[in-house]
């Protein structure tokens, strides 16, 4: 990583929602990414899904040469949380230690399938109703 690429705090993330194994139109997806002691430091990210359960949203990143510089662990929380019909679902939850990108999959782009009449689990690293592609 040089000294002035961007940190990713979040990589890009694509996903669908179902319920029941059908597409939900409509509910809300709220991306939150905590880096600091100030949990507000990043505003939450906001999407609906379309007619076809589909959301997206862009990397979140971030720049500083100073951490390029000084050693040190990275600790990112990254949480996704899904409103619908009044109900909140535990989509992903997971701990990010490092600033490439797709580092949460080793590698591979974050594409979800978050299907909502699943209970939450592990599934590697990550925790929730979301698995990967």
């Amino acid at each position: 990583m040089g000294l002035f690429d961007p940190l990713v705090l979040f990589s890009e993330v694509h996903g669908t929602v179902l319920k029941d194994g059908k597409p939900v139109a409509g509910a809300e997806v709220v991306q939150k990414v905590v880096w600091s002691d100030n949990e507000d430091e990043i505003p939450s990210q906001r999407a609906i899904t379309d007619p076809g359960g589909a959301f997206s949203f862009p990397a979140v990143e971030r720049r500083s040469v100073l951490l390029h510089l000084l050693p040190h662990q990275p600790v990112v929380i990254q949480k996704i949380v899904i409103r619908y019909q009044g109900a909140e679902y535990e989509a992903w939850r997971h701990t990010k230690g490092s600033y490439e990108i797709n580092s949460e999959l080793d590698g591979r782009p974050l594409k979800l399938v978050c299907e909502l009449s699943r209970q939450p689990d592990f599934e590697g690293t990550h925790y929730g109703i979301c698995k990967a592609e």
